[in-house]
């Protein structure tokens, strides 16, 4: 876990989030993240650590009993507490993308895009006015190619489509080895390294 603060970023952890924010190079765009299901905030913390040395602030939202479900809304919290970031991107890995399409669905005032890992919309967001990236593994197998191709016309119109080759499910965080997936071919540091490079492009175009 990488909760302490360094050089290029500071670190507050509380009961509601783990905020990474950059001390130079600040952008006015800001990441919200919403963890997978039962995954605990703390295992996303390699991603938005490295998003966080790139400039972005990100924070890590505690979701109630670690459920997206239960806490679809708490960006607003972030939203209000951080006025100094003009607009936003929802991020969030399996069901916590679902919720974070579904949060950027009522928010596109606010929202500019929605980082998809290993996850889709239940909600359609093809009219949506936020770009989408969508990233999986090609080993997943809690998120098929088969469910992302059953889901595409769900995601915004501009949405781009990444397929990690040799990643998995589990390897977006670092929550040990998760029970129905596959084991990838590439290291857990790779599959996090090549994400987050696909990020910052996409951020960068937005």
């Amino acid at each position: 876990m990488v909760l302490n603060s360094t050089n290029s970023y500071n670190v507050t952890d509380n009961d509601d989030f783990i905020t990474f924010t950059p001390h130079t190079n600040k952008s006015t765009t800001g990441i919200i993240f919403y963890p997978g299901a039962k995954v605990q905030a703390e295992s996303y913390s390699i991603i938005a650590s490295t998003l966080a040395k790139n400039g972005y602030m990100v924070v890590i939202v505690k979701m109630p009993f670690n459920l997206a479900f239960f806490g679809v809304n708490k960006a607003d919290e972030v939203m209000t507490q951080h006025e100094e970031i003009k607009s936003w991107v929802m991020m969030g890995h399996s069901l916590g993308g679902v919720f974070a399409s579904e949060y950027a669905l009522s928010h596109q005032n606010v929202v500019k895009g929605v980082v998809y890992l290993a996850a889709y919309p239940s909600s359609n967001a093809s009219n949506a006015t936020f770009n989408g990236l969508s990233i999986r593994g090609s080993l997943d197998a809690l998120t098929t190619s088969q469910d992302i191709l059953n889901n595409k016309d769900k995601f915004p119109t501009n949405t781009t489509f990444i397929t990690i080759n040799g990643g998995n499910h589990y390897n977006f965080g670092d929550y040990g080895v998760q029970e129905g997936d596959n084991n990838s071919t590439i290291t857990r540091q790779g599959q996090q390294n090549l994400t987050v490079d696909y990020i910052l492009e996409f951020i960068q175009n937005l």
